[in-house]
């Protein structure tokens, strides 16, 4: 390994750190007001918001510290070789990380967040740099990218909301919640394993769509969330597009990897 890959692949471990670090330490933060605000005197969301972030730190760090101790090595040809163990890890504390726990943090939580696109982004120039391809690449990077704003964060509503769509809201946009964030995480790991290019599957896009505005119409009456209604699209459209780029470059036999 050159003297450039083991720089970018320290970078990008440092950045995968940071985004493991600052985002553990504002669910811990979040966990500690919830169990002083106490167990009994939630009801069944925020019970089922605080257990889900407590198992998914314990579990994205355990799988971390089993599978993906390379990502701690900053030292030799080896540092930081390995991001498949590390994306999995982060994809699983991502669970406990979208859901509006007592004591949330939000703007704490979205530096996590630009520190593991950030990594992302190291690896995108890495791979132009070596292999060209920049349009598709990129394509794929701020396809990702917008997918995984695309996920709704699972939050209590208003008070004034209507009773008889609550529950129905508060299931569909859980489900919606943990669904995406387990195929944002295998994106994450097909980034890595196939040189930051993306096959833009539109099962993906499709179902992002359908769930997506299934949530937006149950909250419709209340309040629309524009962040997740213009992400959600624009993850269609970068998702149509590359699939686009993506078919040309097959009929033209250009290898796009």
């Amino acid at each position: 390994m050159n003297n450039e890959y083991r720089i970018t692949n320290v970078l990008q471990s440092a950045l995968f750190l940071l985004y493991f670090i600052i985002l553990t330490a504002e669910r811990i933060i979040s966990l500690v007001e919830a169990f002083r605000f106490g167990m009994p005197q939630m009801d069944m969301l925020d019970r089922y918001m605080t257990i889900l972030t407590l198992v998914s730190l314990c579990g994205g760090w355990l799988y971390l510290l089993l599978f993906g101790r390379k990502i701690f090595d900053f030292v030799g040809d080896k540092a930081g070789a390995d991001f498949r163990h590390p994306s999995i890890a982060a994809g699983i504390i991502l669970l406990g990380g979208m859901v509006h726990t007592i004591g949330t943090i939000l703007v704490v939580q979205f530096v996590a967040y630009g520190c593991l696109l950030g990594g992302m982004a190291v690896y995108t120039v890495r791979c132009v740099a070596r292999e060209g391809n920049g349009l598709i690449k990129w394509w794929t990077f701020a396809y990702i990218a917008a997918f995984s704003m695309a996920v709704p964060v699972v939050y209590k509503m208003g008070v004034g909301s209507e009773p008889s769509l609550v529950t129905a809201f508060y299931i569909v946009e859980s489900i919606t919640s943990f669904v995406l964030v387990a195929v944002f995480t295998v994106m994450l790991v097909m980034f890595f394993d196939k040189n930051s290019v993306s096959s833009f599957c539109p099962y993906v896009w499709i179902f992002t769509a359908i769930a997506d505005a299934a949530v937006l119409w149950l909250r419709w009456y209340d309040t629309v969330n524009v962040f997740v209604l213009i992400f959600a699209a624009l993850t269609i459209v970068l998702g149509v597009a590359g699939k686009c780029i993506v078919r040309f470059a097959a009929k033209k036999d250009v290898n796009i990897e």
